[in-house]
């Protein structure tokens, strides 16, 4: 009889999006295989995985990737960006891949999963493991254009496409930036609300009637410099996690914590709007919600342009800018698109297939073995 399969997860900490697809797909293979057992490699906090999971994992503290350092939730700092891929680089080719591949070996795992971290790759490759790479997007394709600003871009970028190559499965997630050949294509993955917007209501206590407009950052911890606009809007309740170290209502604003002990998608179900950083989590959350958004694009950042592309043929969506979020002015921008009709909720079925994905490609190689 064969061991229950092991699979070491590595989580990109690029903000909270991709830990939040990882959560979904964990979820849902931890359901189709509840005798599996799950790792999670990453510097993501544990309290993001204890409130988005309810199945077994373990947690291992471990920086896994870089990406690209943000001066703020829109703005890239490339030089620094350039020093720490430097210096994580230098010292996993020193010692870190080997200490984490024995490391992964001596959990039991039996196969690795990276989500967008070239690292864990490598890791497999050191630990003599199968591996599978889920991504919307690649930090090769991410960095090919920033060589014009600087030429050591184009050899990270070499660099890390050859990480990257030829995983034993892999799968793309919707909106996919780069199709690949070979890679299996998947709908877009958001984790589940757990409630309805009536909860979320009464939770909150929104007087019935209220539009309720949600102001979400993601995963990047930020405070409006100017609520002042918002304050006593007509029949309209604003919704800022992170806009206070505690919950706190002031009138028709609900100033909740960064760590909010409410489920976030929860929150992006029940919103008649949602405004703010475009990123992958929040647009697989408010497309497979339905809804309408007001977002603010990433100039510096490929893969921002292939969100828009998606988010606008699925539903009411228009850019504002951060200047514009900073200051208040995009009161001006709610009555015309809260009037737009919202789009419908669609079945949210991208975690269960990736699930079904890694799940039969597992079956497949453990039969032959």
């Amino acid at each position: 009889m064969q061991e229950p399969t092991r699979f070491a997860w590595f989580v990109t900490p690029h903000g909270f999006g991709h830990a939040a697809r990882t959560a979904a797909i964990v979820e849902a293979l931890g359901r189709r295989l509840p005798e599996c057992g799950i790792d999670l490699w990453t510097s993501v906090p544990d309290w993001f995985f204890e409130e988005s999971l309810t199945v077994a994992y373990r947690r291992h503290e471990v920086v896994c990737d870089v990406g690209l350092i943000q001066k703020s939730p829109v703005e890239e700092d490339l030089p620094a960006s350039l020093a720490m891929l430097a210096e994580f680089w230098s010292a996993a080719e020193r010692f870190r891949i080997r200490a984490v591949a024995a490391a992964v070996t001596a959990s039991g795992a039996a196969c690795v999963v990276a989500d967008i971290a070239p690292f864990g790759l490598a890791v497999a490759r050191a630990a003599g493991l199968p591996a599978v790479l889920i991504e919307n997007f690649t930090w090769d394709w991410i960095y090919e254009p920033l060589a014009a600003t600087d030429p050591r871009f184009a050899d990270w970028a070499a660099k890390l496409a050859a990480i990257s190559a030829g995983p034993d499965l892999y799968l793309q997630l919707e909106p996919c930036c780069r199709p690949a050949a070979g890679a299996l294509l998947v709908p877009p993955v958001a984790r589940a609300p757990r409630t309805n917007r009536e909860a979320i209501q009464e939770r909150l206590a929104i007087p019935p009637g209220d539009r309720i407009v949600l102001v979400s950052f993601g995963g990047v911890e930020h405070r409006l410099t100017s609520l002042g606009p918002l304050a006593g809007r007509e029949r309209t309740t604003f919704v800022l996690p992170g806009a206070s170290r505690e919950e706190r209502w002031e009138g028709n604003l609900r100033l909740l914590p960064h760590h909010t002990p409410i489920y976030h998608p929860d929150l992006v179900a029940a919103a008649d709007l949602v405004v703010g950083k475009l990123g992958y989590s929040t647009v697989a959350e408010v497309v497979t919600a339905g809804g309408r958004m007001l977002y603010v694009p990433r100039s510096g950042f490929r893969e921002s342009a292939e969100l828009v592309r998606y988010l606008e043929a699925r539903l009411p969506a228009e850019p504002i800018a951060m200047a514009e979020l900073e200051s208040g002015d995009w009161m001006g921008r709610l009555p015309g698109i809260l009037a737009r009709a919202p789009s419908a909720a669609v079945d949210g079925k991208g975690a269960a297939i990736a699930a079904q994905r890694i799940a039969q490609w597992w079956a497949g190689r453990r039969a032959v073995d």
